[in-house]
């Protein structure tokens, strides 16, 4: 094969492997189970407010949706649909009785360490989500 001929063939290799979409496997969340400090703000007028913190266990092979996905915007009953699932991140959207729609993600920029946000229609972000992995779990009540 020349030179050229094995050029061109690696450029084809490289095209199909970047325009074929890859999924990630669902059991390789990129989260580390353990003793997670959640912080959620909620934003009024484009400022957010003071954290509420709170602390959650988080198994071994836990669902990621009712472990990383649980809150929601303050205004009201809400229900998840469109749930977008990647190794590192959730993305959903929020049907709300009390509020237009809604989206939310979730981002993971280590296995120890999250950002997301709730962004309602017509009026922006509302919700601010922080979480970091503290230590590992001690108990089944932490």
């Amino acid at each position: 094969m020349t030179l050229t001929a094995l050029a061109a063939a690696a450029a084809c290799a490289l095209a199909m492997t970047t325009a074929t979409p890859v999924h990630a496997d669902p059991g390789d969340f990129g989260a580390m189970p353990g003793l997670w400090r959640i912080k959620v703000r909620h934003v009024v007028n484009g400022k957010a407010g003071a954290p509420e913190v709170q602390w959650h266990c988080v198994d071994e092979g836990a669902d990621p949706w009712t472990t990383f996905a649980a809150w929601t915007p303050a205004e009201g009953e809400c229900t998840a649909t469109d749930q977008q699932r990647r190794s590192t991140s959730l993305a959903w959207k929020l049907s709300c009785k009390a509020a237009a729609p809604a989206s939310a993600h979730v981002d993971f920029d280590s296995a120890k360490h999250y950002t997301g946000s709730v962004t309602i229609e017509g009026r922006g972000e509302v919700t601010q989500v922080e979480g970091d992995r503290y230590a590992a779990c001690t108990s089944p009540e932490d």
